[in-house]
């Protein structure tokens, strides 16, 4: 890279200063000139095509801004695929952007409600939309996370609180499933006594 550089500099100069004795002398052009230009051109070209590999090399060890992981930035199979949890009460409440060779994106949704039957035969409906609508190996992962946490919801037994979606590399799942009459935890018991007294 060096090189290119010092070289592009010295052909600049000589490119120059060719110019400069032809400028002051009404001469025929030396022979040279269109040698040092076609020179300096190539070297241009070099240096922009190191500058765009430079560059490319880059962004797969910094990945991209995590602006274009915000919802109003993401492709529509994913916003559909938001827009079908959204229909079950799931609502977006935290997104985790990470840089390197493998860049990675989770989307953490929280229940902000309990699905009601009509919340479910809803989502059924997107879901079977979203089904029509794309195809492909990802869009299958991802309705195959939608279809499990409608069947998480349609269990009367379990409460789904939360599930962590990661997009990137590949559509994975984490739930957050908790048995619905539960006995409360010990933290729990805790702060129900300390309301009690």
């Amino acid at each position: 890279m060096r090189r290119i550089l010092c070289s592009s500099v010295l052909a600049f100069m000589l490119a120059n200063s060719a110019y400069a004795a032809d400028a002051s002398s009404t001469d025929v052009d030396p022979w040279y000139i269109k040698e040092v230009a076609l020179v300096v051109g190539m070297l241009r070209a070099v240096g922009s095509a190191a500058n765009t590999a430079w560059a490319d090399a880059g962004s797969i060890f910094n990945g991209p801004p995590p602006y274009n992981y915000l919802p109003s930035q993401i492709s529509d199979d994913d916003r559909q695929f938001f827009a079908t949890l959204h229909a079950l009460g799931l609502q977006l409440s935290e997104i985790q952007v990470g840089s390197g060779p493998l860049a990675g994106s989770s989307y953490r949704f929280v229940a902000a409600r309990e699905p009601s039957d009509l919340d479910i035969e809803r989502a059924q409906r997107k879901l079977s939309e979203y089904r029509a609508s794309f195809g492909g190996l990802r869009a299958a992962a991802k309705q195959h996370i939608v279809q499990s946490i409608l069947d998480v919801a349609a269990d009367k037994n379990f409460v789904l609180s939360a599930a962590v979606i990661d997009l990137w590399p590949w559509p994975t799942v984490s739930y957050e499933i908790s048995a619905r009459d539960r006995p409360p935890e010990v933290a729990e018991r805790r702060i129900f006594d300390a309301a009690q007294q």
